[in-house]
């Protein structure tokens, strides 16, 4: 539907004498709620600013290169590729120095980076000192650090709460950020309107200033990082060859690469056909993308619960087969631009964010249990290399597809691309995952 010796040899932050309760309680027999984990809600809170940071970052960033800085339309894409780039550039080597050092201060090192680069970048546009060669830059930048907390987030999460807290964390982190999904650009674009992007830029910088004061404040124990290999390269290899080995991790990396190729070429061309066929083509596009947010919303609430009573691999397959399949239904039940078709299509992409939303926590809590914690950093890196490479290859071949064969088959191709994604996983041992120890 993400070089030489390990340098740090000691643990990180230890808890006091009286611990929350850690991943090393061993396994749990049913699906215990993480609310009630003092440090995963200060995580929670932690991630929800720092997403939040990051929806209002994809709308102003951009703006302050049209209103302030008067990009044309190839730097308006140049500042928009040098924010994403680094997700497609980086993953393999930031995955390496996430298995070598403790996850919590690069979490912490990472939202600093970006609090301080943007507010320099909103003083410098304030101030009339702003270019765009350093706009880029701070993009690019920011970018980089984005995917080290991504990575280190992801391996960070399984020290904070107990296995059987697992599920019900993913789930309540997925359900936030479909939320924050819904509603970001909305309040992004409503923040650069009313207080102007360099304010905008402000509030931005902010919300990665208080991810980190929340992360210090978290108590977790983190294993000692151990030796990942005697090069950079080796080590990333590593994280590559366990994907590559795993019958489970490869078909959630296939499942995960194909979704996102095919749903690149489906918003594409859904783009191109409603924004050039309706005069407020930009408007129902937004609304149908809101939808696909509502319904993951939904979806991410009731995960843990479906988890608990149907087990994970008969509850993320369900889900995978429901929500990967809705939106070439809906097409083919609504072909034009009319009401109809459009309701449909929209209620086709509720049904495929409620599949989103459970399927998205479930892969996640799989993922991690089935690999070591010293290799959490670079095999989350190398998944990420192909579900967020194929992104980018999506971008160019939907533009190949719409100029050859027109916005419609080219929004069918997409969508049945994503409804083949489910393939890999069905003929993989991930169907048959009832409990966390055959995850494991």
């Amino acid at each position: 539907m993400e070089p030489d010796e390990a340098i740090a040899t000691t643990p990180a932050v230890r808890r006091p004498p009286d611990p929350e309760p850690g991943p090393d309680s061993g396994p749990a027999q049913a699906l215990d709620p993480a609310w009630a984990n003092r440090s995963f809600r200060r995580v929670w809170a932690a991630g929800t600013a720092s997403e939040a940071g990051t929806q209002i970052a994809e709308l102003a960033l951009p703006v302050l290169a049209v209103a302030t800085l008067g990009a044309t339309a190839v730097e308006l894409s140049l500042t928009r590729a040098a924010l994403v780039a680094p997700y497609l550039l980086l993953p393999l080597w930031l995955g390496v120095l996430v298995d070598r050092r403790p996850r919590r201060p690069l979490m912490v090192v990472a939202d600093l980076a970006r609090g301080l680069i943007l507010l320099a970048v909103a003083v410098l546009a304030l101030a009339g000192g702003l270019n765009l060669p350093v706009l880029i830059a701070a993009a690019l930048v920011t970018g980089s650090f984005g995917v080290l907390y991504t990575l280190a987030e992801f391996a960070f999460l399984p020290s904070v709460v107990t296995p059987g807290q697992l599920a019900d964390a993913n789930a309540r982190t997925a359900a936030t950020r479909s939320a924050l999904g819904v509603v970001g650009s909305g309040a992004g674009g409503a923040l650069v309107q009313v207080l102007t992007a360099p304010f905008a830029v402000v509030v931005n910088a902010t919300g990665y200033l208080a991810s980190a004061f929340l992360l210090r404040r978290v108590r977790a124990t983190e294993s000692a990082p151990r030796d990942v290999g005697t090069s950079t390269w080796s080590a990333a290899r590593e994280g590559l060859s366990t994907l590559r080995h795993s019958r489970v991790l490869r078909a959630l990396a296939a499942e995960a690469s194909l979704w996102n190729l095919g749903n690149e070429i489906l918003v594409l061309a859904l783009t191109i056909r409603l924004v050039n066929g309706l005069d407020l083509g930009a408007l129902v596009l937004g609304a149908l993308l809101m939808t696909v947010g509502a319904g993951a919303v939904l979806g991410s609430t009731v995960s843990a619960r479906l988890t608990l009573r149907f087990g994970y691999g008969p509850a993320l397959l369900t889900a995978l087969v429901i929500g990967n399949t809705a939106p070439l239904l809906g097409l083919l039940a609504g072909r034009g631009i009319d009401q109809t078709s459009l309701f449909c299509l929209g209620a086709a992409f509720v049904v495929s964010g409620i599949g989103i939303g459970v399927a998205d926590s479930q892969a996640a809590t799989v993922r991690q249990l089935a690999v070591p914690t010293h290799l959490q950093g670079r095999v989350n890196s190398a998944y990420r290399l192909f579900s967020w490479g194929a992104l980018s290859v999506g971008t160019l071949v939907a533009g190949a597809l719409v100029t050859r064969f027109g916005p419609y088959p080219t929004a069918a191709t997409g969508a049945t691309m994503m409804t083949l994604a489910t393939v890999p996983v069905v003929f993989s041992p991930v169907r048959r995952m009832r409990t966390l120890e055959q995850a494991t």
